[in-house]
């Protein structure tokens, strides 16, 4: 998939570039069929592009058309043609190097000879070795392709300074000029349908090495082109003798190439100053928010922990005047001490876990190897008064070992059970609780039947203090699945959620796979 803007421009690229191969290979057909020349050879007085060779661009073309198109299923369309390409290619190669008569392609073939017909076999064979690729990101697909791109680079370069030999390599029969055009566009299409994989993912990069393959891949194609070219109409027009239309050609490709690299390396250094401004201005800020963060951390914890013991007081005074003084106050004062202490306790609770909160990067311990069927067990039993309460049915499957914090693991496990015991519909709860590997983490499921969740309110679960119910119906200070998103966090995983409503709720997190064990 395509993210950077080179490899975009490519993919549109290789889209319109594949319709014009097929536009080449069906105006030589239009040229065979009304006799027209140019059409034919591209240019008048060279040789002619045989109607096979333009059957087989064709199929090329639409190979790459369909290739540059994201398909999700299998494409027989593409592999065909590529098939058919390849075959054509080698029953080319059988009649030149073995002399064979093959009767139907006598007639198709006798415009164009050796090189033509191994740039198909290379062609046919890299598409269908398109999407083919090793483990270490090498694509066998592209090396045919800059072999296609070479032979037709060599054709060019003949016609261009009229050297025989350079398009009619090994046969006596020239490769067409429209033909070395074709093949040409079809290397440059061929990978650029596959922008990011390869060689081409260091080109097409955002990467400093991307930007200066960019800029001196051209460079060093046309420069020697535009130069030979000068060199061989200069002695051809006898400007300059052999001796010195070497030397000034040598010379030119110094300065021009200097010229070139000094550039990029100014550009390249002036982005290196850049980053590294940027670098320094981000090292700072991060500086800045982690001093923030720790501030604001010690701040959350010593006003939790210092507001603690006053509140601790005036709970204990208030229940100690609802009951010594009970006899003496009318209803209604009853009822205001009963909110008072209701109050108190709640506050205390929310202090608690604003505790738990900041403890969890403060406080935590240092993650070892953690057996999670040995936390699941302990947890069951802490919460065993709510499980026999609620008739509550959990079953789990063999739970893995992981490197971790118990005590914080723990506690993700007893909120996320114990929400599914607090939030259950009007059947008996029945929660289940898995773990599968998945790319070198642990995946884990819990899994229940109760009321379930509006997917609307999937992005405020997770966030302090926010409450889905009222205290009435549900009791909680809200902070139970913020703590157990900040411990997950902290191990290096993430957790999420899928539920509807009146459908149950299924809590997923991720673990990081503890490798020795899998070693």
């Amino acid at each position: 998939m395509a993210k950077t803007a080179s490899q975009q421009f490519l993919l549109r690229f290789s889209r319109r570039a594949s319709v014009v191969i097929i536009a080449i290979g069906g105006l030589d057909w239009l040229g065979w069929l009304f006799k027209v020349e140019i059409l034919k050879s591209g240019a008048p007085h060279l040789v002619a592009m045989d109607p096979l060779t333009a059957g087989l661009f064709i199929l090329c073309g639409i190979a790459l058309f369909r290739a540059s198109e994201e398909r999700k299923s299998f494409d027989i369309v593409a592999l065909v043609c590529a098939a058919v390409v390849t075959l054509g290619g080698t029953m080319k190669i059988l009649e030149c190097v073995f002399g064979l008569n093959l009767r139907f392609g006598e007639p198709l073939f006798r415009g164009e000879g050796m090189n033509t017909a191994l740039s198909f076999i290379f062609c046919g064979a890299a598409l269908l070795l398109l999407n083919v690729e090793t483990k270490r990101g090498f694509r066998p697909a592209q090396v045919l392709i800059i072999l296609v791109g070479l032979i037709s680079l060599l054709a060019l370069i003949g016609y261009a300074y009229r050297v025989l030999a350079l398009y009619s390599i090994g046969s006596r029969i020239p490769m067409a000029l429209n033909s070395a055009i074709a093949f040409e566009l079809f290397s440059l299409t061929a990978l650029s349908v596959r922008p990011a994989d390869g060689m081409m993912k260091v080109i097409t990069s955002d990467t400093t090495g991307g930007a200066m393959a960019r800029r001196l891949l051209p460079a060093a194609v046309l420069i020697p082109l535009v130069l030979g070219a000068l060199r061989f109409s200069s002695e051809k027009h006898r400007f300059f003798e052999i001796e010195s239309g070497i030397s000034l050609f040598a010379f030119a490709n110094i300065v021009l190439f200097t010229a070139v690299i000094w550039w990029n390396a100014k550009l390249l250094y002036q982005a290196e100053q850049e980053r590294q401004q940027a670098m320094e201005k981000l090292k700072r800020l991060t500086r800045d928010l982690e001093r923030s963060n720790s501030e604001l951390q010690q701040f959350a914890y010593v006003a939790s922990h210092d507001l603690t013991e006053p509140l601790r007081m005036i709970t204990s005074y208030l229940e100690l005047l609802g009951g010594r003084a009970r006899a003496k106050l009318g209803s209604e004062e009853q009822e205001f001490v009963g909110y008072a202490i209701d109050g108190a306790r709640r506050m205390q609770g929310l202090i608690q876990d604003l505790l738990a909160y900041a403890r969890v990067d403060t406080r935590g311990r240092p993650l070892e190897r953690t057996d999670c069927e040995q936390v699941l067990e302990t947890v069951l039993t802490n919460l065993k008064l709510a499980i026999s309460e609620s008739r509550a049915v959990i079953e789990h499957d063999r739970l893995p070992v992981v490197k971790g914090d118990s005590a914080q693991l723990m506690l993700v496990f007893q909120n996320l059970i114990g929400n599914a015991i607090k939030f259950r519909g009007k059947e008996v709860p029945k929660i289940y609780v898995t773990a599968n590997r998945n790319n070198g983490e642990w995946v884990f499921q819990v899994k229940d039947n109760g009321i379930g969740i509006d997917p609307k309110n999937f992005n405020r679960l997770f966030v302090l203090f926010q409450r889905l119910h009222t205290r009435r119906e549900y009791p909680g200070t809200g902070m139970g699945l913020a703590i157990c998103k900040k411990i997950i966090e902290r191990h290096g995983g993430r957790i999420w959620v899928e539920a509807k409503p009146n459908d149950g709720a299924t809590f997923f997190f991720t673990l990081p796979a503890d490798e020795e064990k899998h070693a």
